[in-house]
């Protein structure tokens, strides 16, 4: 089972289904009805499990109460299956863990019969999109105060976007999905911006990663990248330029840009790794540095 601990919510299938109840209500507009019904349908895995059945149940109830939209039918489905015991059975084989379960869901009857709060208004989440296009190359200012004692501070570096990505949220259609770019960074750092005739003359910076398969370990060189999901409040923060836009950039592949080795970077940890990288292309003497 999925569970780590007795509450409620130690269990993945119970956060999985508040999540998603949620999701459906602040990202797809939906009513409580629909985010209920769709919810229950698409989760039919759940919902009817002998084991994951009573968890959901339990889940969707608790966090309709809370937000004041508990429906007749989920509270009734919940209470039978709290007082049927059948979520118990998985406890027995320890007794402390099984009356702290116990004395959990008898908790949450005794709320689910109480007066519920009034229906709690729903702020619509925005989705975050991407911030520039696949083949944009971007003039970005390194003015985090994390790397002012680098003599980069301050300077200006290029990056090129090599393609937008999505992150599914949950279960929900794919249509609800946050994006990110992937961005590659360009061996080049300057006092300002550059004439775009050195954009050719640029090589991006590259790594050396180890992998495993079959058992055995391999390393190749790859470009130094980073997948980079940012708000359009922190997009504000993030000063930035885009000095040239080609939508059929193709280098390199997209196949590549997607892989599984790429990090994850937010908007404060860009001008660290590349004043990182800097340092190893210094030493290697491949770093274009204008700022001499």
């Amino acid at each position: 089972m999925g569970a780590w601990g007795v509450g409620l919510y130690q269990d993945d299938v119970a956060c999985d289904i508040r999540e998603e109840y949620i999701n459906r209500l602040k990202i797809m507009g939906q009513t409580n009805i629909e985010a209920t019904e769709e919810l229950i349908e698409g989760n039919e895995d759940y919902f009817y499990d002998e084991e994951d059945g009573p968890v959901s149940w339990f889940a969707l109830a608790d966090t309709q109460w809370r937000y004041g939209r508990l429906l007749p039918e989920v509270k009734d489905i919940a209470i039978k299956l709290i007082k049927e015991e059948i979520d118990l059975e998985r406890w027995k084989e320890d007794e402390k863990q099984y009356e702290k379960r116990k004395e959990v869901l008898n908790k949450l009857m005794e709320k689910l019969n109480s007066p519920q709060p009034p229906e709690k208004k729903i702020s619509k989440r925005k989705l975050i999109k991407a911030q520039w296009e696949k083949g944009d190359v971007v003039l970005y200012q390194l003015t985090n105060e994390k790397v002012k004692d680098s003599k980069w501070y301050n300077k200006y570096v290029l990056f090129r976007v090599l393609c937008v990505t999505k992150t599914n949220i949950g279960s929900l259609p794919r249509e609800y999905s946050n994006e990110q770019n992937v961005i590659a960074y360009y061996n080049w750092v300057g006092n300002a911006e550059p004439d775009l005739s050195i954009i050719k003359e640029l090589k991006f910076l590259k790594t050396t990663r180890s992998y495993g398969k079959a058992g055995k370990w391999y390393t190749r060189v790859e470009n130094v990248m980073s997948i980079l999901s940012i708000t359009e409040r922190e997009a504000k923060r993030f000063k930035t330029k885009v000095i040239m836009k080609d939508p059929k950039y193709k280098n390199p592949p997209e196949r590549i840009a997607n892989g599984l080795m790429i990090g994850w970077s937010d908007i404060d940890q860009i001008d660290e790794k590349f004043v990182r990288e800097f340092k190893i292309a210094e030493e290697k003497g491949i770093l274009k540095d204008e700022t001499k």
